[in-house]
């Protein structure tokens, strides 16, 4: 089972990673701190529902983690498994 990420599409950077140095993916990186690595497939998450499997990249410069989405598995949770996930 992959480890589930929060992400927000806005905030990002220009090699098309999602910056996991926000409050909400921070929040879910502290349980599993010293669990993570370097090329580790995540999933990624986000408030509206949408799932992608990502991989996981630290980035020396800034210091935090940054995911590579795999754009080739996303997909749309409904409501009831939204809510099940406490995606929303």
């Amino acid at each position: 089972m992959l480890h589930r990420i929060y992400f927000d599409a806005n905030e990002g950077d220009e090699q098309d990673r999602f910056d996991l140095g926000i409050p909400g993916s921070l929040a879910d990186i502290a349980p599993l701190a010293g669990k993570l690595t370097h090329g580790m497939r995540v999933l990624c998450y986000d408030n509206q529902e949408i799932e992608v499997e990502a991989i996981l990249e630290w980035d020396a410069k800034y210091k935090q983690w940054m995911a590579t989405p795999q754009w080739d598995t996303i997909r749309r949770l409904d409501e009831e498994e939204a809510a099940r996930l406490g995606a929303t």
